[in-house]
């Protein structure tokens, strides 16, 4: 019989980069083949309803996979709101008549009473209630409430007044009664206490200097919840590893699977673990299997902690999503002018790298047009930049994309300049759209895929005079860049095809069973 699958992430979002793709991704090729399949979610989220709708509109994640959410969990209401009955907010019985006057570009608004600053109203991008936030006669914010789409009152955090962060928060069931409660150190964020309720009120249980241990026993009890006396539990986020290290079921096999790059600053093979993956290394032992993406991180991982026989590699993979339908009848043309990255907008992915290497190629190819998707918090200052530049009729910032294939399929080459990466996803996905990527030579993951002057450009970490210039090579010889394109396809379906990460991730299941269970 198979082993029920379960991927832990900490939350999950319409709007999220590569690790999320690649853990829903992840969790439908298991749902695929048959086997139970839970994502379970740790964070407080009153939309995960909408979320779970949308995610299987979109192609995002198989049908069958099962997001269950911890908070939804422990409130323990099983009452299933309908989707249509959502309703948006009236700001006028929310403003009770009081005076008000709107945030500029923000659908929030300020309300006063007599001269009093006395509350905050915010409504979410379809005009949904988010949350108000209360002040007192010094402006000093109280507390913050928190609404569900459907208008419930879902969660109150009580502030401290000279930190403005949550000394106290309060989660509560549709019915208003407070099912769990939680005590932090505005200063530092630590957890103080966690207090969950009954539904009578009293106290069910509680936790006292201790974020991980209620994860871990509401982790239990879903582990419980299933029939099948196999499970594997796979944490894909750092924020779950400590979760996972702290779990122990004896009817489940544990994989810890690291998507990111687990070095700091500067990223060289000595340099210091990342603080966030530092527990996990601590205790690598400790789970059935340890899963990379790369031979050369593995390699790295070894040489620092010395072989361990439960360490594995499993590259990524992709196929584009959709129907086979419309793939068919695409009509997607390529723009031998255009350039294209798809990135979060942080500092870690360098952004500015690329637009400054654009301003120098535009000098040869004026009619050259770069569009940058993602969101993040550089957006602003990557908008001044290519305001500074010049670059406004070259350089476009087009925002969050959920169809990244068609924005490959448009470019004639893609453009990666991250400090570090776990894989570089998304250099993977411009080549098998037969798109060339051009990319810092960076750990981890460009160097598997991309052959140099072959199928694309492996560039000199931070050389962005040579980021140009290959920029403007590709610019000037379409013919070449289209070349690319196919080889790079090529290599893709060769290297990183579905049935190689298939046949990977049964060895390692297999192997973690055998761990665990020594059969």
């Amino acid at each position: 019989m198979k082993p029920t699958m379960f991927f832990l992430m900490n939350s999950i979002e319409l709007e999220r980069g590569g690790l999320t793709r690649a853990s829903l991704k992840q969790a439908s090729f298991f749902a695929e083949m048959g086997y139970e399949t839970y994502m379970l979610t740790f964070n407080f989220n009153p939309k995960y309803p909408l979320i779970r709708k949308k995610l299987v509109e979109m192609n995002k994640v198989h049908k069958d996979v099962v997001i269950r959410n911890m908070y939804e969990e422990l409130e323990g209401n099983n009452e299933q709101l309908s989707l249509t009955s959502i309703r948006k907010a009236s700001l006028q019985k929310l403003t009770q008549g009081l005076p008000f006057d709107k945030r500029e570009d923000h659908d929030a608004y300020r309300v006063y009473n007599n001269g009093l600053y006395i509350k905050y109203i915010s409504f979410s991008k379809k005009g949904l209630l988010d949350f108000i936030d209360y002040f007192n006669e010094n402006r000093y914010r109280t507390k913050r409430e928190v609404y569900d789409p459907w208008g419930n009152l879902k969660k109150v955090a009580y502030m401290d007044f000279s930190t403005n962060k949550p000394r106290q928060t309060v989660y509560y069931d549709n019915k208003g009664s407070a099912f769990f409660s939680q005590w932090n150190n505005p200063n530092n964020g630590k957890v103080q206490r966690i207090i969950l309720f009954n539904k009578d009120g009293s106290i069910a249980k509680t936790f006292v200097k201790d974020d991980v241990s209620h994860k871990v026993d509401w982790l239990s009890n879903v582990v419980e919840s299933v029939e099948n006396d196999k499970s594997v539990i796979i944490s894909d986020t750092r924020s779950t590893d400590d979760t996972l290290i702290k779990f122990e079921h004896p009817k489940a096999a544990k994989i810890w699977r690291l998507h990111s790059n687990h070095l700091d600053s500067p990223y060289e093979s000595d340099s210091n673990i990342l603080p966030k993956a530092k527990n996990a290394f601590n205790n690598i032992h400790v789970f059935d299997a340890a899963v990379f993406l790369t031979e050369e991180q593995k390699s790295d991982v070894i040489n620092r902690i010395g072989e361990k026989d439960n360490i594995r590699v499993i590259p990524h993979f992709h196929e584009e999503t959709g129907s086979s339908l419309k793939s068919l009848f695409k009509t997607n043309k390529r723009d031998p002018k255009l350039g294209v990255v798809i990135s979060r907008l942080s500092t870690l992915k360098r952004i500015d790298h690329i637009i400054k290497a654009f301003e120098i190629a535009v000098k040869r190819v004026p009619d050259a047009r770069l569009e940058i998707w993602g969101t993040g918090d550089q957006e602003t200052d990557l908008s001044k930049l290519i305001t500074e530049l010049n670059l406004n009729d070259n350089v476009f910032l087009k925002g969050y994309t959920h169809t990244p294939d068609e924005v490959y399929q448009k470019g004639s080459f893609s453009v990666l300049t991250s400090k570090s990466e776990g894989f570089a996803l998304s250099v993977l996905e411009s080549m098998y759209n037969k798109t060339p990527a051009i990319s810092y030579n960076i750990r981890y993951g460009p160097s598997d895929m991309i052959v140099n002057n072959d199928n694309g450009f492996l560039v000199e970490n931070t050389d962005i005079e040579e980021l140009a210039a290959k920029m403007i090579y590709l610019f000037e010889n379409p013919s070449n860049a289209k070349e690319m394109g196919e080889k790079a396809n090529k290599y893709i379906e060769k290297y990183f095809n579905k049935d190689i990460y298939k046949d990977k991730w049964l060895e390692v299941v297999d192997s973690a069973i055998q761990n665990k269970f020594g059969q």
